[in-house]
């Protein structure tokens, strides 16, 4: 999965160096913040919050962001032929770094990475809850489509090890 996520994150970064510099619109200004939530699956269900703040506002025709986010995925399996149910938590929470062009005034790409801390909690029927904290890093490769100057939707492919890889939602940007 880390290798898909790598190869996602060069494509969206060479697809967006294929175009011309009149193609790639003013990136954001510095001081910028969006805000957005998403939901995620595969493996599990999850969900995750996340908050990014332009630091960088201009380099190759691009942003910098800071950020943080919040992970949270579920998954569960029944053991065929048993009366085993076997429950998996897992929660992290991790500053992010990201890079973002905008494609166009309503389009932005962005590509970046994600370190911090994690748990995980899991269960058997008839056991008692186990549970042991973890390092979580990773990588992320996403879009957002605006509607408006501040609304939109967003949808990122995310290898953490603490949360869903395939995530949308919506983005809120300030």
């Amino acid at each position: 999965m880390k290798k898909i996520i790598a190869i996602l994150a060069v494509a969206v970064v060479a697809m967006s160096a294929a175009f011309s510099a009149k193609a790639i619109e003013d990136p954001w200004a510095k001081g910028t913040v969006v805000v957005g939530a998403q939901v995620g699956f595969l493996p599990g269900i999850g969900a995750s919050a996340y908050g990014d703040y332009v630091l960088i506002d201009s380099w190759w025709k691009g942003h910098f962001t800071i950020g943080g986010e919040f992970l949270f995925r579920h998954y569960g399996r029944t053991v065929s032929g048993y009366e085993y149910n076997w429950n998996y938590n897992e929660f992290g929470i991790a500053p992010r770094v990201t890079y973002g062009l905008n494609i166009t005034e309503k389009f932005e790409v962005h590509a970046g990475i994600l370190t911090g801390l994690g748990i995980s909690t899991w269960k058997w029927t008839g056991e008692k809850a186990h549970s042991a904290p973890g390092f979580l890093y990773g990588g992320i490769a996403g879009v957002r489509f605006f509607f408006t100057n501040n609304f939109g939707l967003s949808a990122e492919f995310q290898y953490s090890g603490y949360g869903p890889y395939t995530n949308v939602g919506v983005a809120f940007k300030f």
